[in-house]
This record gives C-alpha cells, structure tokens and sequence, in this order.
C-alpha cells in the first residue's frame, strides 16, 4: 500500500505550527507593531518542527513494509496517483483549508482513502466528518497498524467515521518515528536562531501536571516514559545513518521522571556523541547540579513555561507556580552555562487585572531570558477549562485562536488593552539596554555561523 503523509500547507502568509500547542496548532504573532513583525519573519525562518505524529505513523509503514511519501504542499495535483492511503494532519489554526484540500484530493483520486490524526481532529472530529473517511482519536500508531496489516478498523468501538483508540501504555513496544521520508525532502527539525538541521524525539508522551487550561495533559494523558535504552537507541541511529548532530525533545514536560532522566543524561555522556539538543521543561524539576549536567550532555536551548508573576492566579487554573528566588537562580545558572533559555507567558488569565498583566511583563524583562513569548489565555477545545467558557467565546472562528487573540469576553479586561498590551510587551521586552547589553552579542555570533 502506497502511504502519504501530508500536513496541509497553509494559504496565509501567517507563520503556523501545526503541531504546537498540544498538537492544536499554533498561529504565531508576536506583536503587530514593527519590531513584532521583524521577530516574527526571523522566527519564520529559523525554526521548523516537521509533525512528529506524521513520523509516528512513518515507522509503523516502514515496519510493515509499506512505502510512504511525505508532502508539505496545498497542491492536490502534487500527491502522487498511485497513492493508496493519505494520512492528514488536522490544526485547529487552518482546519479549513486542509478540509477543502481534502475534498479535492478525493475528487481527484476517488480511489483513495483518507484519515486524519492529530489533536484538533480528536476534540471536534465533526468538521472532518463530511471530507475524510475516518479520523482517528488519540496516538495513531495502533489504528494504522491495524489498518495495514487487516484492511480495516476492526474491535475499537469506533461509530461513524470516528476511530477511538487507547493511548499505548508500552511505548517501548512502540516501532521507532521514521523521519527518512522527511529526510529525504530536506524538512528537518530546526530551533530558533539556529542553523543546526535536525530532527524531533520523544523521551516521554503526556504530561502528570494538572494545569487546566493545557491541551497536552487534555490529549495524551499522564505522562508515559520511553525508556532510557530505547530512546538512545533512536539517537544511535539518526546520529550514524543520517549524520544528525541536533535533536528536538517534544515532550511536554523532558525530565518529569528525575530517576530516569539522571541515567539517560548519564548514557547520552557515556555514549561519546556528541550533539546538541532542545527541550521544555519545568525549571523547578531539576536541581541546580541537574542543569549542569544536562549542558554536558548537550542541551544548548530550553523553554520553560513560567506563565505569570501572580501566583494566585496560576494556583487558580491549577498551575503550580515557580518560586521567583529559585527561577532567578536556575535561570542564571544555564544561560552562564552557554544554553539559550526562552521564557513563555501568559497574559489575560480569568480574573486577571491590568496592573498582574504588567507586573507579568515586568517579571519577565527581570529575569532577562534571551528569548520570551508572550501570549493570551485562551480557552482551548478539549482542555478541563474550556467547557465553562465555550459559553462566553466571542465567535467560533477556530483560526483567530492562536494566542495573539482575545476570543472570550473577559471579566476584567477589554479586548483591545489585552490584544495591544500583547503585541506591545515584544518591543518593549527586546529593544531594551539590558536585553542587548547580555544577549545580543551572542545572537549575533549565533547568526554569522
């Protein structure tokens, strides 16, 4: 069976990551003032995260034997005819236009069957319904592999065109993500700021925090642990059979297992490779020795969701806050450790005011990451919080959810101070004496690599 992989490409100019944000998408705009835009083109053009659900369903084929194609196109003519089975990437940013690609790919090729995956598709499979054959709920590997080897969907309790299945609790016994299809169309995994081609890995899939405004705890659950043996083993091969010398963890929350992550930073050291790698993590799961050790086994960038200074607010929505003195701290022990730190923010929470919004912003420029976003609360389809808010949406265009937006009626806040206060906080956080004065030298070496 001849297999495509496809992630829509979008129609707008608008720089869109489709498997951000719990895999619902991200729409990104950081500001829409001038130097907002400048970051947003450089953002375009440095960073890149193939869909690694796409690469989940690459290694089920290849284990199979079944040949695949990958495609990044919004061009229906450029999928090959002899293609037997399209397997597409829904987004909630651009899921109208990947419907319409949908539609006319089966226009094109009525023999040909088509699902969708992906997190978007999972919450609200209804807008898919009428276009695709099938869209399959959850991690999609089991459901494909059972579609392969019995030509059907059999024993899931599946209704309709809308296929449930368990997220594995064995993910060692998982085949290992295939990205030499991507390889080979030259779409690599590539951070921000950086040159390095790479591509994405998992340690771990879900997420044990309780925050109730995330998708990624919403959609895949507690979190699940790759071993260690299996997870080097996928560095082994990419780092030997594709020259690969930079990887991207996407797990929601790298090192949440402290045991097990001390012996795999431990094998990376011991293994003699040498590469670097990315990830997100809580500040607060790692002692100060941890970091360190993690720089020796070649973390050079972290995101870490710091969210607000008003730690009533976090505790509201579930979230437990960082200690300020400890992020302080931690924050300052990588960066003169050489990795590149990006702090993510929240601003616009249930109840917040606009002096917690600027007292947010301001924690922010203090703790003087390199990098830091900026983004509004939004209640998300298939979050715990979204259903008490599904009531109060200003409109149901999915595409404007993409944290550059206030799609709610807020208690406290007008649209257009959140909205404003938001693009703003990109100048404002940048183009500051004590930004250039300790990063700018070095993301200009960056560049000139």
């Amino acid at each position: 069976m001849n297999i495509a992989l496809i992630e829509v490409r979008p129609q707008s100019n608008d720089y869109i990551a489709k498997e951000m944000a719990g895999g619902l998408g991200k729409r990104v705009r950081l500001g829409n003032n001038f130097w907002g835009q400048v970051l947003n083109k450089q953002l375009s053009s440095f960073f890149n995260a193939p869909p690694i659900i796409l690469a989940q369903v690459a290694g089920v084929a290849r284990q199979l034997n079944h040949p695949t194609k990958v495609y990044h196109t919004s061009r229906v003519e450029d999928v090959a005819p002899d293609t037997d089975l399209a397997v597409v990437l829904s987004s909630m940013v651009d899921y109208r236009n990947e419907v319409d690609f949908i539609k006319g790919l089966r226009a094109a090729l009525p023999s040909l069957k088509v699902f969708v995956v992906g997190s978007f598709a999972s919450a609200m499979p209804q807008f898919y319904e009428e276009a695709a054959h099938g869209i399959i709920q959850g991690d999609p590997e089991t459901a494909i592999a059972q579609l392969l080897q019995q030509g059907t969907f059999v024993g899931n309790g599946a209704s309709g065109k809308v296929f449930r299945y368990a997220n594995p609790d064995d993910l060692n016994a998982l085949p290992m993500v295939d990205w030499t299809p991507f390889i080979r169309n030259g779409a690599y995994a590539k951070r921000p700021f950086s040159r390095e081609l790479g591509v994405s890995i998992q340690k771990s899939r879900g997420c044990s925090m309780t925050c109730n405004y995330c998708p990624y705890a919403a959609f895949y659950g507690k979190a699940r642990q790759f071993d260690s043996a299996y997870t080097l083993k996928t560095i082994k091969y990419y780092y030997h059979e594709h020259k690969i010398r930079y990887f991207m963890f996407r797990d929601p929350n790298f090192g949440e297992n402290r045991k097990d992550f001390r012996v795999f930073m431990d094998q990376i050291i011991k293994s003699g490779m040498k590469f670097s790698w990315s990830a997100e993590a809580r500040l607060d799961t790692f002692k100060d020795a941890d970091l360190l050790l993690m720089r020796d086994a070649g973390l050079r960038y972290l995101i870490t969701g710091i969210e607000s200074s008003n730690e009533a607010l976090l505790k509201e929505n579930l979230r437990k806050p960082y200690a300020k003195d400890d992020t302080f701290r931690k924050m300052d022990i990588l960066q003169k450790a050489g990795v590149i730190v990006q702090g993510n923010y929240i601003l616009g929470f249930p109840h917040e005011t606009e002096q917690s919004v600027t007292d947010t912003i301001r924690y922010a420029m203090q703790l003087n990451s390199m990098f830091a976003t900026f983004h509004i609360f939004t209640p998300q389809p298939g979050t715990q919080i979204f259903d008490s808010y599904k009531n109060r949406l200003l409109h149901a265009r999915w595409e404007d959810f993409s944290y550059a937006n206030l799609v709610w009626q807020h208690d406290t806040l007008s649209k257009e101070f959140l909205e404003r206060t938001t693009s703003d906080a990109y100048a404002k956080y940048y183009f500051r004496p004590r930004w250039m004065v300790r990063h700018l030298g070095r993301l200009t070496r960056v560049l000139l690599k």
